[in-house]
């Protein structure tokens, strides 16, 4: 069970992690009614390698909090709760990028 609550506290971590990273790299210097392409959203995230690193990071980091600090319920339903924000953030993402690549070809 350790394994299942370390592995959502490392993907809880990486995915406010990557969020806020977006912001300070990205989101803050727009200004208003602009936008960001999807290669640069590509560029700061899966083609960069620190990503990459800070993904293995936190899973082991959860994994290490979890085997050692069980934690008392009330934290792991939080997680659970508030772990929904960055998911949908990136379900949001991978819709854009779906309608891009469709909206591309043509269709």
């Amino acid at each position: 069970m350790w394994i299942l609550k370390g592995t959502w506290l490392g993907l809880w971590l990486f995915g406010f992690g990557t969020m806020a990273f977006l912001f300070f790299t990205t989101y803050r210097n727009l200004r208003p009614n602009t936008a960001m392409g999807m290669s640069a959203m590509a560029g700061h995230t899966i083609a960069n390698p620190m990503w990459w690193t800070a993904l293995v990071v936190c899973l082991v980091l959860g994994n290490a909090v979890a085997r050692y600090w069980s934690g008392p319920r009330i934290l792991w339903v939080a997680l659970v709760v508030t772990g929904l924000v960055p998911v949908g953030f990136l379900a949001l993402i991978l819709t854009l990028i779906v309608k891009v690549m469709r909206a591309s070809r043509g269709h």
